[in-house]
């Protein structure tokens, strides 16, 4: 203790001592725990006998001109070290239910150099990496390989790290790092464990209790899960696949352009079919999807790798005349009245609705614009691909990635819960509402 703290310490009040230890503690708790997306993530882990599902797995093509990879391999090193959550393992306690987050001093990632390869050969590869068991305990969670590509201007960067860790911002925010000039000055990473403690702070706030009383409205009475082609029982084995589907850029155009006429975004309108797609499954308008946040509406949250993701429940029930414009309409208001309350973890909304890895989603939706811009890296163009692990993190999603030359996409379904039959039916309901969204914008 500091002659200076001394003096002050001792002329506090009996009560301040009590809140000064108070305060002390919260913060001590609050470097070992996790949030609630950490604590779900972790179940899930353990429900599936630690098999890798929640797990980032991105390949990264780098065309036009190869990168130094020896540089690059040094970058994933001392990205992995500047942030606390890639050095961050998970130790459970001795009745194996509680955890705690571990940040160690130093924990290297898992990075290897393979030979040269082609696009097969680099999406097999990432895919072996995540199919790879991972210890929580032990670690690394962040696995990294680099190649040469088929051509002497081509090169391989794959990307796979467990959830718990690392989510799709995590991801750019590697890419920005990679491409930084060696010139350009570094601002220390801002640490995962302050956001867990603000996190906690902020919903024990007002502003947290608000959102709370929101988010239980919006859960209240919710509709059924969707239906399926055998029960769902105590949960799955989480085993997936992918239907993949492309709509030309006309129609992705157009229905961009409904939304913005609409004051929304190209969001609202592609969520918007997917509503009207559901809905004609279930045979019900009110439908609840899940929809995901970057997590990092808060101040200082940006450069914060982790997994902030939050994945926020969407209740849409009233589609007015049914038009696409009277959907999109619908699901402006009701994600602008959302927006307000996107800090509060969706893992604390509502009560259990469905088995297995989350409570309360059974169906997500993912709109993913950030390679709609081309992105260079040390002159490189970087196309990324988010690969089929053969997983499946909830019962259905339905994912669109606008670019360039239109909208790709896939609907990813658990195997144990669904017929390839019914996926594909799906899919191609979605793309036909998805034309005739497009066709009624341009009447």
């Amino acid at each position: 203790m500091s002659d200076a703290l001394a003096p002050r310490l001792a002329a506090l009040s009996p009560e301040q001592r009590a809140r000064l230890r108070a305060t002390l503690a919260r913060r001590t708790e609050a470097t070992h725990e996790l949030t609630p997306g950490q604590l779900r993530l972790w179940r899930a882990h353990h429900a599936v006998d630690g098999r890798p599902v929640d797990v980032v797995c991105q390949a990264v093509r780098l065309s036009g001109a190869r990168p130094d990879l020896d540089a690059l391999t040094e970058r994933v090193r001392g990205f992995a070290a500047a942030h606390e959550a890639l050095r961050t393992t998970f130790e459970a306690g001795p009745d194996g239910r509680e955890v705690r987050r571990v940040v160690h001093a130093e924990l290297p990632p898992a990075l290897t150099r393979a030979g040269r390869t082609d696009e097969a050969g680099a999406h097999a590869l990432a895919r072996q990496l995540a199919r790879e068991p991972f210890d929580l305990a032990a670690g690394p969670l962040l696995r990294v390989a680099l190649a040469e590509g088929a051509t002497d201007d081509e090169a391989w960067l794959l990307v796979v790290a467990h959830n718990l860790v690392f989510d799709a911002w995590s991801f750019e925010l590697l890419l920005d790092e990679l491409d930084r000039e060696p010139e350009t000055a570094v601002a220390a990473a801002p640490g995962f464990g302050d956001f867990v403690r603000d996190q906690r702070e902020w919903r024990q706030g007002p502003e947290g209790r608000a959102a709370a009383a929101y988010w239980a409205a919006e859960a209240a009475d919710a509709p059924a899960p969707l239906p399926t082609d055998r029960p769902r029982g105590k949960g799955t084995a989480r085993t997936g696949r992918r239907v993949d589907f492309t709509l030309p850029a006309p129609v992705a155009n157009a229905i961009a352009a409904s939304a913005r006429r609409a004051g929304a975004t190209a969001y609202a309108g592609w969520l918007a079919v997917a509503w009207r797609t559901l809905a004609e499954y279930a045979g019900t308008e009110d439908v609840l999807l899940g929809t995901f946040t970057t997590g990092r509406n808060r101040p200082g949250t940006e450069e914060v790798v982790g997994y902030l993701l939050n994945v926020l429940p969407v209740r849409l029930r009233e589609p007015g005349a049914g038009t696409h414009a009277d959907r999109v309409r619908a699901v402006r208001d009701v994600t602008r009245a959302s927006l307000r309350h996107a800090s509060y973890p969706g893992e604390l909304i509502g009560g259990r609705r469905v088995p297995g890895t989350h409570p309360l989603l059974d169906a997500v939706f993912v709109f993913d614009n950030l390679g709609a811009e081309q992105r260079l890296l040390h002159r490189a163009l970087v196309t990324t691909a988010d690969l089929d692990k053969g997983t499946a993190r909830y019962d259905l999603t339905i994912a669109v990635y606008p670019g360039p030359s239109g909208a790709t996409g896939w609907l990813e379904y658990d195997t144990g819960l669904y017929d390839e039959a019914t996926a594909r039916r799906l899919t191609d309901r979605f793309q036909a509402l998805a034309r005739a969204a497009a066709a009624e914008g341009e009447v």
